[in-house]
């Protein structure tokens, strides 16, 4: 029986947070995911599935002729320089919880919000059946906009450089949040 759903929770400051491929394309179309793992309040990782299988290109920037070329992301590097950890699904609780979220979501959303459970972390995903199904557990949940308004807030960056930042994400992981996302009307006002 599913648990009634709920006001999902944020993740605590210094706690656990797992992204999922969408948000970890989206922090990369930024041009400042080194700066934003950095500066956000929370201990980031992903899966060994998200880093290896889901998170692989993203479009460069267009060039003078309207071409764009493909970047290759190497979530692997972001890791070497200690701006995020990559966790494995192993153990029997991990690999339960695994087969239990695998049911609803893909592979990668499945592996994050399991990691999430066994670990006592946060789930970041923008992801709508990943939204829903977490709102039936503990787990707290983060959306992209809020992870960049966190980055904004925090590094005080200038208006130019959000802006700059938030249209990028729209041009190269094509993402834009939905009316009913946190702090969408703060990304909608830089689109002005």
């Amino acid at each position: 029986m599913m648990a009634a759903r709920r006001t999902p929770e944020k993740p605590a400051e210094g706690g656990l947070l797992l992204l999922d491929a969408c948000c970890l394309i989206n922090l990369y179309g930024t041009g400042h995911i080194e700066d934003v793992l950095e500066i956000l309040p929370y201990s980031v990782a992903t899966s060994e599935r998200v880093a290896d299988c889901e998170v692989l290109t993203i479009r460069g920037t267009v060039q003078p002729d309207g071409s764009t070329e493909r970047v290759t992301l190497s979530p692997r590097s972001l890791e070497t320089a200690g701006h995020l950890s990559i966790l494995p699904v192993a153990s029997e609780q991990e690999i339960d919880e695994l087969a239990r979220f695998a049911a609803n979501l893909d592979d990668g959303e499945a592996s994050v919000c399991a990691l999430a459970v066994v670990h006592g972390g946060g789930v970041a995903t923008d992801d709508r059946r990943a939204l829903r199904i977490l709102s039936h557990t503990q787990v707290p949940v983060v959306q992209t906009p809020e992870l960049l308004f966190a980055w904004a807030q925090r590094s005080q960056a200038s208006g130019a450089v959000v802006r700059d930042a938030l249209r990028a994400i729209n041009d190269r992981a094509r993402f834009y949040p939905r009316k009913d996302a946190p702090c969408f009307h703060w990304w909608a006002g830089h689109f002005k």
